[in-house]
C-alpha cells in the first residue's frame, strides 16, 4: 500500500526516471568538436606563421651582418689601395675566387680578399679574417664611375642558414686610382 500511496502523489517522479535531460545531445556534442577543431587549427597556424617570421628574421639578421661586414672591410682596405695594385687592372668582372690584390703591404704580405668555399676573406701577412660567410655568388671588377675616377665593385649574394638570400653591389673608392 505504500507504493502505490507514493506514486500516486508524485507521478511525475516515475515518469523522469527514464527521461534525464541533464547530459548533452549529440548535436551538442559535435558543435562543441567543431568549434574546438576551428580553434585548434587557428592556433597551430599563429604558432607555425610566428616560427617561420623568426627564421626568416634570423637570417636576414645574419645577411645583414656579412653585408656589414663585408661593406666596412672593402671601403677601409679599398680606400687604402695603392696605385699599382694590381686589382686596379681588373675591369672584366671575375669570380672573387680570383684574388683582389689591393697592393699595400700589412705583416710583411698584399691584403688580398678571396672567396674560399662559401667564405669571403681577407688575407694578409697579419693572418686569415673571415668577412662574410654562406657567399652563394661573388664577383668583382675594376670600374670607371661617372666622375672619371676608378672604383672597386662587388658584387655579393649571400644565403642565410635556413635558404633566404640577398645580393647587394660593395663599392670602394681607392684614394690613388
Amino acid at each position: 500500500m505504500t507504493a502505490s500511496v507514493h506514486s500516486s502523489r508524485r507521478p511525475w517522479l516515475l515518469s523522469s526516471i527514464g527521461r534525464d535531460e541533464s547530459g548533452s545531445s549529440l548535436p551538442e556534442v559535435l558543435v562543441g568538436t567543431v568549434i574546438a577543431a576551428v580553434l585548434m587549427v587557428g592556433i597551430t597556424s599563429a604558432i607555425f606563421t610566428t616560427t617561420a617570421l623568426q627564421r626568416k628574421a634570423d637570417d636576414r639578421g645574419v645577411i645583414a651582418a656579412g653585408f656589414s661586414l663585408a661593406s666596412l672591410v672593402l671601403d677601409r682596405d679599398g680606400a687604402m689601395a695603392t696605385a699599382a695594385a694590381p686589382a686596379r687592372s681588373q675591369v672584366a668582372a671575375v669570380a672573387c675566387t680570383t684574388a683582389m690584390d689591393l697592393g699595400f703591404l700589412e705583416g710583411g704580405a698584399s691584403v688580398r680578399l678571396q672567396l674560399a668555399g662559401t667564405d669571403l676573406q681577407r688575407i694578409s701577412g697579419a693572418g686569415t679574417r673571415v668577412v662574410a660567410r654562406n657567399v652563394s655568388a661573388c664577383t668583382w671588377r675594376a670600374e670607371q664611375e661617372g666622375t672619371g675616377r676608378l672604383a672597386i665593385r662587388l658584387d655579393l649574394t649571400i644565403a642565410g642558414p635556413t635558404g633566404e638570400t640577398a645580393s647587394s653591389t660593395l663599392r670602394a673608392a681607392p684614394r690613388l686610382w
